[in-house]
C-alpha cells in the first residue's frame, strides 16, 4: 500500500505510453475465466521494483537491465521485413478475400473463426491497426475443406500465409522494444520515487533494512566494533533467501567467529517470489563443503518408514543430477515406526472421468475412507493408535483452480472443509458492501449504484438493474431498486466523521444488507469473509497512522486492489484442508493427498525474472545481476509460434526450463514429506503424468511405473513399495434398468480373429526410451503454413526427391513445385532444401558408404498377418540397416522426446519387417524432424 502511495504519481505519468502499447499487445482482451489474474503493466513495474530491489539494483541498473531486455529479445526475432506497411496490406486483402470467399452455410470448424475474421476485416476496413493478438488468432484459422469447399480453403491458407508474416512486421519488434524500455523507465522512476518519499518521511521498509545492514558490514570501522558484539550468526530456512539476504549473511559470516546456516535447498520453491536457488544452492554446495556428518539431520521424525524409503527412492537420483549428493540430502532412518498399523502407507488412487469428475471420484473416495475410519488407524500426540478424522487429511494442488474444484466436490460430498481462496475482494458479499461503501462516499458514482441494483435484484439472470441504468432517470431508476438506498443516504451524512473502517462497519450494520448477505446461503462462510474485511480495513488504518499518511476509502479500495488479500480458512476445527503445494510447506498431516500429477513445468520467459551473467559466485551474491523482462504481446494467443520457441530454445530459455523443472521436482519433494502416516497419490487414471516423469533420467526407462490395474505394488527405480491400489469415480452414474427377459436363443460367441494385415502406423504398445539426441540446426519458419499435415507430405518428397549435387536454381524450381502441388503457402523452398541438406550432412558423416533408399516399400510375412508399409529411408550398410521416418513436428523442444515415442512402435514394426524380410538386423531406429531440426534415435526397454 505505502509503494502504491509513494509511486502511483510515477506510474500513472507512464500511463499515456504503456496503455496503447498493453492494448496492442492483447492485455484488455477478454479472458477465460480460469486463466488467472489478466496481465497488467503495473504489475509488471511493481515485480521489476521488487526484483531490482532483492538484488541490490539501483535505478541506473534497471535502465542497463532495459537495454539487455531488448538486446535478447531482439535476437529472438528475425530480421524485419523492409516494408511493413505492405504486410498490413497483404493481411487486409487476405482478409477481405475470406470475407467474400465464405460458404452461405458454414461448417461447425468454420463458423468457429468466422466472427474473428469478419472482426479483423472490419478493423481493417476501417483502416485501424490490428493488435498482434489478432495476427496470431488468424494463423489457426481453419475449415472444412469438403464442406466449406475449396474456394474457401484456398483463402484462408493465403490468409493464414500473410498472417505468419507477423514475427517479420518490423512494428512488433519496435513495439516490443518500446514496450520494454518504457517499462523499465516506468520502474526506475517508481523505485526513485518511493525511496524519496520514504526518505521525506523517515521511514524504512524490510528490505531497506538489508540494504543497510549490508552497507555496515561494509565499512571496515563498523565491523570492527562489531566483533565485538557479534560472536555466532544463525540463519534459518536459509534456501529462501534472496541475493540481498544472501550477501548479508555472507559478510557476517565474515564478522562472527562461528556461522551456522540451517536449510533444506531439497525446499527451495520460492522462485517465482524472487528467491535465487541455483544462488542459494550455490552457497549450500560452497559453504557445506567442510560440514561434519552429524550437521545433517538425515534422520526423519514425521512420517512412517515406509514413507521415507519411498522419498529416497523417488528422489535421490534426481537430486544427485541436481548437484545435491545423497550424502547430505538422503534419509539416512526414520525414528518412527510402523507397529501398531494395519495399511500400507503408500496408497495409488487413480481418478476415473474429466476434470471435475475426478473431483468428485476423490471426495468419494475420502468419504468412504472416513466412513471406515477403523481401517485407517493414525497415530496421535500420545502415540496411540486412533480411527482416522477429517481434520487429519490434506489435499494438496498445484494451483488455486485446483483447490476450489477439490473443495467444492469435498463439500458436495457433504465434508468439512477448510480452504485459503484468493481474491477476498472479488466475492459478491464483499462487493457488495464496498459498493455501498462507494455509494455513500460519493453519491454521483453510478457505477455503485448500478451495482447496489444488481445485487439486490432478486433474480440472478434478470436485466432489471441494465434497463434501469440506461433509463432517461437512471439515478431514480436504479435507487429503486436498492432497499437500503434510504439508510445509505442517512448514512452520507455523517460520513465526513467516519474512518475507512468505520464506514465498513457501519454499511455491514444495516440489518437488510446482512439479512440479504444472508440469503445467498453459506452465512458462515460470508461472515469470515467480511470479518476478513474488516480486518483489512483495521490494518490498512493502521498502517496509515504510521506512514503520517491520510486514510481514506479511495486509499482502501486501491490497497485492496494492490494485496488481493485471501479469503480466510474455514473455522471448523475437524475439517479436511486443501491447499496448494507452496502453501503446505512447513506443516504435516496423518494423511497426505498429492493431485496434480500430470502438472507440466512452465518456463518464466515472459515475466520479470533477474538473471546473473556468468558463473554463479556464491561469496559475490549480487555481482552481474540483472533484471530480464521479455513481453508476450500475443494475449492468449500465439502457441507455438516462432517467438515462443525462439524464447524456449535460446540458451536464457535452456536455463530458465532447467530452474523450472527443479523447482517443480524440489515442489514434489515438499508434497510428499508432509504425509505423516498415509501417502496418498491421486493422479488422473489417463494421460502422461508429467509431474512425476521428471523424475525420470534421460534417455532411460521410466523412474516411476505405476501399478498395473490387477496389481499393487509402485515400482520406483529398482525398488517395489506395496499400495493400497483403488480407482476412483463418481458416483452420479445413471441407475441400471431392470433387465428384460430374452426369449431369443443366445447365438455362439465370435471368435476374434486377427486382421490380415498389419499396418505399421497403426502399431503401438511396448516400453520405448530415447537413447540418442542430434541437433540439425534451429527451427524453420511456419508461422503461415496452414496445413501441417500437407506440409509434411510435401517435405516428405522433396527430401526424397532432392540431390544436393544438382544446381540450386533447379531444386529451388523443384521444391516451389513440390509445395505448390501439395498446396502448401507460409513455407520457403529454400527452407525446404535446408532441411534436406541438413539430414544429407548427418547422412554422410553417420554412415559414410551406407545405401540410402528413400520411399522404401516393404512386405513381411508374421504368422497369418502381413505388414505392409512404406519406409521414408531404409539405410543399408554392411552390418545391418537402419530406418529414418520423417515427421514434421513443430513443437517445443521438450515435447520432441514424447511425440517420438508415440510413433516408436511404428518404426520398431518396420524394423522387424526388414530383419525379416533381408536376414539381417535393422538396430538403428531415427525420427527425424525436419521443422524442428532435430533426430531423435528410438529403442525398446529391456
Amino acid at each position: 500500500m505505502v509503494f502504491s502511495v509513494a509511486a502511483d504519481a510515477a506510474i500513472a505519468a507512464k500511463a499515456g505510453v504503456l496503455n496503447p502499447l498493453a492494448e496492442r499487445f492483447g492485455y484488455n482482451d477478454p479472458r477465460r475465466p480460469d486463466s488467472g489474474e489478466p496481465p497488467d503493466w503495473r504489475r509488471t513495474v511493481r515485480a521489476i521494483v521488487t526484483l531490482s530491489r532483492a538484488n541490490g539494483l539501483d535505478a541506473e541498473g534497471l535502465l542497463a537491465s532495459a537495454e539487455r531486455s531488448v538486446e535478447t529479445y531482439r535476437a529472438l526475432l528475425p530480421s524485419p521485413a523492409a516494408d511493413g506497411a505492405a504486410l498490413d496490406e497483404a493481411l487486409a486483402a487476405a482478409l477481405a478475400a475470406a470475407v467474400a470467399a465464405r460458404p452461405a452455410q458454414p461448417s461447425a470448424t468454420a463458423a468457429k473463426d468466422l466472427p474473428t475474421i469478419r472482426a479483423a476485416h472490419e478493423r481493417a476496413s476501417r483502416g485501424e491497426v490490428l493488435n498482434w493478438p489478432i495476427w496470431a488468432k488468424l494463423i489457426k484459422v481453419a475449415c472444412a475443406r469438403t464442406k466449406d469447399g475449396p474456394v474457401y480453403a484456398e483463402a484462408l491458407a493465403d490468409l493464414i500465409a500473410a498472417a505468419g508474416r507477423h514475427v517479420d512486421h518490423p512494428r512488433l519488434r519496435t513495439e516490443t522494444e518500446q514496450f520494454i524500455r518504457e517499462t523499465f523507465i516506468c520502474a526506475a522512476e517508481a523505485l526513485t520515487a518511493y525511496h524519496n518519499w520514504k526518505a521525506e518521511r523517515g521511514l524504512l521498509d524490510f528490505t531497506d533494512q538489508e540494504a543497510l545492514a549490508l552497507e555496515v558490514l561494509k565499512d571496515p570501522v563498523r565491523v570492527g566494533r562489531l566483533r565485538e558484539h557479534v560472536g555466532r550468526v544463525f540463519v534459518d530456512e536459509f534456501q529462501d533467501s534472496s541475493p540481498l539476504q544472501l550477501a548479508v549473511f555472507t559478510a557476517l559470516a565474515e564478522v562472527a567467529e562461528e556461522s551456522t546456516w540451517v536449510g533444506d535447498p531439497k525446499q527451495a520453491i520460492y522462485g517465482f517470489r524472487g528467491a535465487d536457488t541455483d544462488l542459494t544452492q550455490a552457497a549450500f554446495t560452497g559453504a557445506g563443503d567442510a560440514a561434519e556428518p552429524q550437521d545433517v539431520l538425515s534422520k526423519s521424525w514425521r512420517s512412517r518408514p515406509g514413507i521415507i524409503e519411498l522419498s529416497n527412492a523417488l528422489f535421490i537420483p534426481a537430486f544427485e543430477r541436481m548437484g545435491l549428493p545423497a550424502a547430505h540430502h538422503a534419509f539416512s532412518s526414520a525414528a518412527r515406526s510402523d507397529v501398531g498399523f494395519d495399511r500400507p502407507p503408500i496408497a495409488w488412487w487413480p481418478l476415473l472421468g474429466k476434470v471435475d469428475e475426478q473431483a468428485q471420484a476423490l471426495a468419494e473416495g475420502i468419504r468412504r475412507c472416513l466412513a471406515n475410519a477403523s481401517q485407517w488407524l493414525v497415530e496421535g500426540a500420545r502415540r496411540e493408535h486412533r480411527p482416522l478424522r477429517s481434520g487429519d487429511i490434506a489435499v494438496l494442488c498445484r494451483t488455486n483452480t485446483d483447490v476450489a474444484r477439490f473443495a467444492r466436490a469435498l463439500s458436495r460430498a457433504g465434508l468439512p472443509v477448510a480452504v485459503e481462496r484468493s481474491g477476498l475482494a472479488r466475492t459478491p458479499h464483499v462487493e457488495l458492501v464496498l459498493a455501498a461503501c462507494r455509494w455513500v462516499a460519493d453519491a454521483s458514482d453510478r457505477l455503485a449504484l448500478a451495482e447496489l441494483a444488481r445485487f439486490f435484484g432478486s433474480d440472478p439472470g434478470s436485466d432489471d438493474w441494465l434497463r434501469a441504468a440506461a433509463s432517461e432517470d437512471a439515478p431514480a431508476a436504479l435507487r429503486a431498486q436498492v432497499p437500503v438506498a434510504d439508510a445509505l443516504e442517512r448514512l452520507r451524512e455523517r460520513v465526513l466523521s467516519l474512518t475507512p473502517a468505520e464506514l465498513v462497519d457501519s454499511v455491514l450494520a444495516l440489518p437488510t444488507m446482512m439479512a440479504h448477505i444472508e440469503q445467498w446461503g453459506d452465512p458462515a462462510i460470508h461472515f469470515d469473509d467480511l470479518e476478513a474485511l474488516r480486518g483489512f480495513a483495521a490494518a490498512y488504518e493502521g498502517e496509515c497512522a504510521a506512514s503520517g499518511a491520510p486514510a481514506t476509502l479511495q486509499g482502501l479500495l486501491l490497497s485492496l486492489d494492490g494485496a488481493d488479500p485471501k479469503r480466510p480458512p474455514s473455522l471448523a476445527r475437524d475439517a479436511i484442508q486443501v491447499m496448494t503445494y507452496h502453501g503446505a510447506k512447513g506443516r504435516e498431516w496423518p494423511m497426505t493427498v498429492l493431485t496434480g500429477l500430470a502438472w507440466e513445468p512452465k518456463a518464466r520467459l515472459f515475466e520479470p525474472v533477474a538473471e546473473v551473467d556468468g558463473e554463479l559466485d556464491w561469496r559475490a551474491p549480487l555481482e552481474r545481476r540483472w533484471i530480464r523482462f521479455w513481453p508476450w504481446p500475443y494475449g492468449q494467443s500465439g502457441k507455438d509460434s516462432a517467438l515462443e520457441v525462439a524464447a524456449f530454445t535460446s540458451e536464457i530459455g535452456q536455463a530458465a526450463w532447467r530452474r523450472a523443472v527443479h523447482e517443480d521436482i524440489r515442489l514434489l519433494y515438499v508434497g510428499v514429506t508432509r504425509a505423516r502416516d498415509y501417502l496418498v497419490f491421486a493422479p488422473p487414471a489417463k494421460g502422461t503424468l508429467n509431474w512425476l516423469k521428471l523424475l525420470d533420467e534421460p534417455d532411460a526407462a521410466p523412474h516411476v511405473v505405476p501399478p498395473a490395474a490387477d496389481d499393487n505394488l509402485l515400482s520406483v527405480g529398482d525398488q517395489t513399495f506395496v499400495a493400497d491400489v483403488r480407482p476412483l469415480a463418481a458416483i452420479d452414474a445413471p441407475e441400471e434398468r431392470c433387465p428384460q427377459l430374452s426369449f431369443v436363443r443366445p447365438r455362439s460367441a465370435p471368435v476374434e480373429r486377427s486382421p490380415l494385415y498389419l499396418r505399421p502406423s497403426q502399431a503401438e504398445g511396448g516400453d520405448w526410451r530415447v537413447v540418442e539426441r542430434v541437433s540439425l540446426g534451429g527451427r524453420l519458419p511456419i508461422d503461415g503454413v496452414a496445413d501441417m499435415a500437407a506440409l509434411g507430405e510435401a517435405l516428405h518428397a522433396i527430401i526424397a526427391y532432392d540431390d544436393v549435387c544438382r544446381d540450386t536454381a533447379q531444386r529451388l524450381a523443384d521444391a516451389d513445385a513440390t509445395l505448390a502441388r501439395w498446396g502448401v503457402k507460409g513455407f520457403a523452398a529454400v527452407d525446404a532444401l535446408t532441411a534436406s541438406e541438413r539430414l544429407c550432412a548427418w547422412l554422410r558423416t553417420r554412415w559414410p558408404n551406407g545405401n540410402l533408399l528413400h520411399e522404401t516399400p516393404v512386405t513381411a510375412r508374421f504368422g497369418d498377418q502381413l505388414v505392409q508399409g512404406r519406409i521414408d529411408l531404409l539405410v543399408s550398410f554392411e552390418d545391418g540397416s537402419a530406418i529414418v521416418d520423417h515427421k514434421s513436428f513443430p513443437g517445443r523442444v521438450d515435447q520432441w522426446e514424447g511425440h517420438a515415442l508415440r510413433h516408436a512402435p511404428q518404426l520398431g514394426l518396420y524394423g522387424e519387417a526388414v530383419a525379416a524380410v533381408s536376414g539381417r538386423s535393422c538396430d538403428e531406429l531415427w525420427i527425424h524432424m525436419p521443422v524442428v531440426g532435430a533426430l531423435l534415435r528410438v529403442e525398446r526397454t529391456e
